[in-house]
């Protein structure tokens, strides 16, 4: 028989040292004695160890078989695939923890990024300034991140509260970002600037309470922020990218260009106009014409407009000279009373209802209802659309002129018309009253109602 031992592979003792380490983390963590901040910002910085303490188990094991000499183990497989996600994983925690993270909206304000280890602890800080502002037509602030707050002045300077807001792994970081963002005020000619966009201002988050004189027209840009101006006495310019736009209480005119945010002016004495990407708008009270050339993904609502109103988009064309009462409209309804025409209106997939309509009207529809009441004084109505219905109301002492077809569907009236509804398309023609305005209603695959109002 031979007395020679069986062999047996010995393991590495890399695997069992780094399993106890991972569960004393997280007992730590449960016993409240660290966080997965820290976990995570210490990983940052420090998962290299991982590697020297993985290479010193090795060479020790390495030593230990030699003197036994007995087989090394060697690195195997396995301890390949580890090596590799290891430094994957940790030059990737490495290069997050370092990243400006400003174009995913990592906000150094929000609180829920206190839950993420690698992105810092949040530090605030605040400041305050006031500066004379004797001369000058327009005060303009720039924000990379911020609210900006834009309210008058009691006297003739700005008053300016300043709140930061930055992610840093130590207090003495935070404390030098903060003395090195100081807000301040530099006129350039007529115009009063506020920059926070350059520098280290571009790598925190500032919100804005600025007073300033109410007699200075305001261009204010927040790339991402809110923004919001009342009880100024000129025009205001005002452009968020990744924030909603509020202006109320206006002596001048509003240019307003949001990005995909809701927008909201109320009190405007002059003109209201809105370029860019809008959310849900709201408009009121408006002194002169409103102008929307806009894409839009939320719900318009509109109320007393004394000058005209123009809305473009990509589906919705419509036009009309005033509206004192309201209007509400979303991607499939537009719902309207007291207004006054002409009104225009080319638009898809879109119900209409329109209530106390005055003037002339014209409506292009693909495949929406259409429902109007009309009041004097009576223009030309022209009204088409494919595979819906037409109800409409007319004066019962006007006089006018009719003029409809339905494709496939059929037509009733309240007036004495001559209809024929016998065949494949319906026809109603005929005068009422002495005659007038012509009334031209035509449909594909729907009834077309005319209604005595």
């Amino acid at each position: 028989m031979s007395d020679v031992r069986p062999y047996y592979r010995r393991r590495s003792l890399f695997g069992p040292l780094l399993i106890a380490g991972i569960g004393v983390a997280f007992l730590l963590r449960n016993l409240g004695v660290i966080s997965y901040r820290n976990f995570g910002w210490w990983f940052s910085r420090y998962w290299p160890l991982l590697l020297i303490l993985w290479g010193v188990v090795k060479f020790l094991e390495y030593l230990w078989a030699r003197q036994r000499n007995e087989p090394y183990p060697g690195i195997g497989g396995g301890g390949v695939v580890f090596l590799v996600f290891l430094i994957i994983f940790g030059l990737g925690a490495t290069g997050a923890s370092r990243m400006d993270w400003g174009w995913v909206d990592i906000d150094p304000g929000d609180d829920w990024g206190d839950k993420l280890g690698i992105f810092g602890t949040r530090y605030d800080f605040t400041e305050s300034f006031t500066q004379p502002m004797p001369t000058g037509t327009q005060v303009r602030v720039l924000s990379s991140r911020g609210n900006i707050t834009i309210i008058p002045s009691p006297d003739d300077q700005a008053h300016v509260v300043v709140h930061k807001y930055t992610r840093d792994h130590s207090q003495d970081a935070a404390n030098q970002f903060n003395n090195s963002t100081h807000a301040k005020f530099e006129q350039q000619g007529t115009v009063w600037l506020l920059d926070l966009t350059g520098g280290n201002f571009s790598s925190g988050r500032f919100d804005l309470v600025v007073q300033v004189p109410p007699r200075y027209a305001l261009s204010l840009v927040a790339t991402r922020g809110d923004i919001r101006a009342s009880q100024m006495q000129a025009d205001v310019d005002l452009e968020a990218d990744r924030g909603e736009i509020t202006v109320e209480e206006i002596k001048g005119n509003a240019f307003l260009h949001p990005h995909r945010h809701d927008v909201t002016a109320k009190n405007i004495s002059g003109n209201v106009n809105i370029d860019g990407d809008v959310g849900d708008s709201t408009v009121s009270d408006v002194g002169g014409a409103l102008t929307f050339s806009t894409g839009f993904s939320g719900d318009i609502a509109l109320s007393h407009i004394a000058g005209q109103v123009h809305f473009k988009s990509l589906r919705t064309d419509l036009q009309f000279s005033k509206l004192d009462g309201e209007l509400n409209m979303d991607t499939g309804d537009l719902h309207a009373n007291s207004l006054a025409g002409p009104f225009t209106l080319s638009t898809q997939t879109k119900d209409v209802r329109l209530e106390a309509v005055t003037g002339s009207i014209h409506i292009e529809d693909h495949r929406g209802d259409i429902e109007v009441q009309t009041k004097a004084p009576l223009g030309n109505v022209d009204i088409t659309t494919t595979g819906g219905e037409i109800n409409i109301s007319l004066p019962e002492q006007a006089g006018f002129q009719v003029d409809a077809e339905s494709k496939g569907g059929e037509i009733q009236s309240d007036f004495g018309l001559t209809i024929n509804n016998d065949r494949d398309d319906a026809t109603a023609t005929g005068a009422v009253g002495k005659g007038g305005p012509q009334v031209r209603l035509k449909t594909n695959r729907g009834t077309i109602q005319l209604h005595k109002s």
